[in-house]
């Protein structure tokens, strides 16, 4: 077994020396998950983080760090490795740090955070299981980019081991704390709607708030997360031979939030195989950077094998590639922040179209100056076909309930309803 040198171990675990974490690290914002996040330190399951580079996963490990100190928590008890800056086997890693401070994971409560797992070399699925049911005493907190780590393989190994939390970019009541607003005055429209229309043009990746300039802006976007997650890490977890055509694709999606998916014309538009196509939008949804809408029906598995939708999972990706949209296409910005915002699954489409179906209930986005009578055909024609009581229009600026033959369709302002009206249902 090797065993890696102490100055590493050290460079990473810098509270071992100092006593604490350095805030620039453990920042003192902390995101909406993250008291859930310290009530799931209390018990033995592996703590799994994923979602999007950049998106705050390694902040939450320091700041949960940082908690356990100030809980009276050994700082040597805690040990902190990033798989993304150091490529290691877990054994090696592990080993070092039991050899460095003569741990006996059998005796002592020790706390293990690793990042960006998915990079570790070696089989370590099944070797991060050997130390879960091996050392009871050992308490697991994992992250990783891509959601390959964490989905049917993980999760059959890690049965009854696992809490997984999605790590999304900021919602729009993170960024309004973040810009100072409190939760009182998130009542108010004059406060919320002008950082509401920053944060929907934008999007939320929390280090492009401060940014000054479009330019630092969009370069950031590409070079940070574009670029590494389509030029690095997907032609290196999924063998892709063809990355330039996984950044057209996605340029394609995030330039059309809400197109519909044909495999087949896709195919036959870029030369490309049938089976190509969709493997490279999978890879996409599969880092984090589209999601894509199955047509609703009664079953969901029926609904699955349909008609797909497809959106980049924060606007900031519009932006780069739409940064002076025309008021037409600013409906289908508020669309795809809407679809993010609520993780929706489920669009719905007969006659017409319905935007998301959520529970069993339809929602629109009527991002517009006015709504009229013809607005509320999609809704209706839903609620006919499936005898359902309740709609939701989502609406620019509209408050109000509309009823129509023993049916009710509740219309909500966008900000509203991206600050928390959608948990209703």
């Amino acid at each position: 077994m090797i065993i890696m040198e102490r100055s590493v171990l050290e460079e990473f675990n810098h509270w071992w020396i100092k006593g604490f974490v350095d805030p620039e690290l453990a920042l003192s914002f902390k995101r909406d998950v993250y008291p859930t996040l310290i009530e799931s330190m209390q018990n033995r399951f592996i703590i799994a983080l994923t979602g999007l580079r950049r998106t705050g996963k390694t902040t939450l490990m320091y700041q949960l760090i940082q908690w356990l100190i100030q809980s009276k928590v050994n700082p040597t008890d805690i040990f902190f490795f990033s798989f993304d800056e150091q490529p290691s086997g877990l054994d090696e890693v592990m080993e070092s740090y039991k050899e460095m401070h003569n741990k006996d994971f059998r005796a002592t409560r020790s706390y293990i955070f690793l990042d960006e797992v998915q990079k570790c070399g070696g089989n370590w699925i099944n070797e991060i299981k050997k130390y879960y049911d091996l050392y009871p005493r050992l308490k697991f907190v994992i992250s990783g980019s891509e959601s390959l780590f964490i989905r049917k393989r993980t999760k059959e190994a890690l049965a009854g081991r696992l809490l997984e939390f999605r790590i999304a970019t900021f919602s729009l009541s993170e960024y309004l704390r973040f810009n100072g607003v409190t939760k009182s005055q998130m009542a108010y429209e004059t406060v919320v709607k002008p950082l509401f229309a920053k944060f929907v043009a934008k999007g939320g990746f929390p280090e492009t708030f401060t940014m000054q300039n479009d330019r630092e802006f969009k370069e950031y976007i590409r070079s940070i997360v574009i670029d590494k997650i389509i030029y690095k890490d997907i032609p290196k977890t999924f063998k892709v031979k063809d990355p330039e055509f996984l950044a057209t694709l996605l340029e394609l999606v995030a330039s059309n939030p809400g197109m519909y998916i044909d495999y087949q014309s896709l195919a036959k538009q870029f030369g490309k195989d049938r089976r190509v196509v969709k493997s490279y939008l999978d890879y996409l949804m599969k880092s984090f950077l589209i999601t894509m809408l199955g047509n609703y029906r009664r079953s969901t598995e029926a609904a699955l094998r349909k008609l797909k939708r497809a959106y980049p999972t924060d606007t900031a990706l519009i932006y780069l590639y739409k940064p002076n949209p025309d008021d037409s296409f600013s409906g289908k910005i508020v669309e795809s922040a809407v679809v993010s915002g609520m993780g929706a699954k489920f669009f719905w489409k007969g006659r017409y179209e319905v935007d998301i179906v959520s529970n069993g209930i339809p929602i629109e986005i009527k991002y517009q100056e006015s709504i009229g009578d013809n607005d509320f055909r999609q809704i209706l024609e839903f609620m006919n076909k499936f005898g359902v009581k309740e709609g939701v229009m989502v609406t620019k600026n509209d408050e109000r309930i509309v009823k129509h033959k023993g049916r009710s369709i509740k219309l909500v302002p966008a900000w509203k309803w991206l600050l928390g009206q959608n948990q209703e249902l």
